[in-house]
């Protein structure tokens, strides 16, 4: 903060008859006394000004503040002070604000009452010489008491800090009742005050990607992660879960070699252990776990499931997977069970789920990637019901998805717009899409056929199906 103009002190403090009264006062001729004390205190204002203006650059300077940091270094009686002054950071700016203020206030005064004598001893124009005052008065506190005192004390900050402490010390003692009052009156304006709003919505940083990657100054992998970093806090476990009937469980009426071919054909690490069905998941199997169990005179030993397995960790569906990650963290586990709002099992998500919503598919080096659609010759696709549709959407080059889908998959957009379980080679239309239920199991959909419908294919083979629906709304079972 900078003091006020002195040119407005000037015309505020001395109207036209303030100054008659201070030429009428000192008559025509020029008492040297009086004129050697004017310029006495004129000088000794401008000392105070500058020292006040040195300090406050000094003692708020950044390197003056991280010398304190360090709490169990002894400290002299000149650094207490300093640091006594710092640990009140708003009583000592309004110290050096009024200090440096009045000391201004009293040059700019002095200076109008010898400016007053001159003109009546000199018989000059009044206009002239109140001119000519104002502007090496401004001059002068702008050069010798603002700028280069802050100058030098930005230089030295340390060195001015200690050697003005017990000057500086002195006036925030004696002004702590009025100092004291301007700190608590300015944090109070504060809060009054609405704070500037400079936050970069997520919008502005996918744009900033965006440009960044057509600049070459981010590859498109790069760009993809910062994007998901964005979307991260807005997605549900239940978008990323895999769903209960894609889940890999061991039961409790297993036998240990059932359950090593399990963790070979399926190569995973970590499996629900249930009793009687999925909705009563007991534990969690980790297959490290059973290497005690692999020699040769404990292998046909019965293995109590319960006592082996670890304390499973239950989530809802509709958790948010950057506080899911926060848990996992907490909890020190990799692998959650994810419930409906009855308690009964959805699926199960893990840590892997997660981490893939940034930095993309991980695949294990001992397990082959699986593919979950194929081309055809004939440019038709055929999709595993459980690919998820932002992925189809990504290879076929189309927006499939919105916010306000209750779907996830192929195969859940198939059951939306049919709102039935459909049969094999049935047919049904979504946007420049053809969709036929290629293979069903168990009514469940296996697999899809997708092909792309040019305009004339459109309009020649429009399902006779009503348009789909706008998504409801699961209503809670009373």
């Amino acid at each position: 903060m900078e003091p006020p103009s002195f040119i407005l002190f000037n015309l505020l403090l001395l109207g036209d008859a303030a100054l008659q009264n201070a030429v009428a006062g000192f008559g025509a001729s020029l008492d040297p006394t009086d004129t050697a004390i004017q310029i006495s205190v004129i000088v000794l204002g401008l000392i105070f000004s500058a020292l006040f203006s040195s300090s406050e650059v000094a003692y708020f300077s950044q390197e003056n503040r991280n010398r304190f940091t360090d709490a169990d270094r002894k400290l002299d009686a000149t650094e207490i002070r300093v640091k006594s002054m710092l640990d009140h950071p708003r009583r000592l700016l309004a110290t050096i604000l009024i200090g440096n203020t009045f000391a201004n206030i009293i040059v700019a005064v002095f200076a109008a009452v010898l400016t007053g004598n001159l003109v009546e001893y000199i018989g000059a124009p009044t206009w002239l010489i109140y001119s000519v005052e104002v502007v090496v008065i401004t001059f002068t506190i702008v050069i010798l008491t603002e700028i280069t005192p802050k100058v030098l004390a930005l230089k030295n900050a340390i060195e001015v800090s200690r050697s003005l402490s017990l000057f500086l010390y002195f006036f925030f003692l004696i002004l702590k009742p009025f100092t004291t009052i301007v700190a608590k009156s300015a944090l109070r304006i504060e809060h009054h005050i609405p704070k500037p709003s400079d936050a970069i919505s997520s919008d502005d940083i996918k744009t900033i990607a965006e440009v960044g990657e057509l600049q070459g100054t981010l590859r498109g992998e790069e760009r993809e992660i910062i994007e998901n970093v964005i979307e991260f806090g807005n997605t549900t476990v239940k978008e990323i879960m895999t769903s209960r009937v894609n889940m890999v469980a061991v039961s409790t009426t297993d036998t240990l070699e059932d359950v090593i071919k399990l963790i070979q054909e399926s190569s995973i690490s970590r499996f629900p252990l249930y009793e009687n069905d999925l909705d009563n998941i007991v534990g969690i199997i980790h297959s490290k776990d059973l290497l005690p169990y692999l020699t040769s005179a404990k292998k046909t030993h019965q293995i109590n499931w319960k006592t082996t397995a670890r304390k499973p960790f239950f989530i809802p569906m509709t958790k948010k997977i950057d506080d899911l990650l926060k848990d996992f963290q907490r909890e020190r586990v990799h692998v959650a069970i994810v419930v409906d709002e009855y308690g009964g099992t959805e699926g199960l998500v893990t840590l892997d789920d997660v981490l893939e919503e940034i930095i993309g598919e991980i695949h294990d080096e001992n397990s082959g990637q699986e593919r979950l659609y194929t081309r055809r010759k004939n440019g038709d696709y055929i999709f595993d019901a459980k690919i998820d549709l932002d992925e189809v959407g990504d290879i076929l080059d189309r927006e499939l998805t919105s916010d306000d889908d209750e779907y996830e998959t192929l195969g859940g957009l198939v059951y939306h717009l049919l709102e039935r379980i459909p049969e094999a080679n049935e047919k049904t239309q979504f946007k420049d899409l053809e969709l036929t239920v290629h293979e069903v199991e168990n009514n469940r959909v296996k697999k899809i056929r997708v092909k792309v419908l040019d305009e004339e294919q459109k309009a020649s083979e429009e399902p006779e199906e009503v348009p789909p629906p706008s998504p409801k709304k699961k209503k809670p079972k009373k």
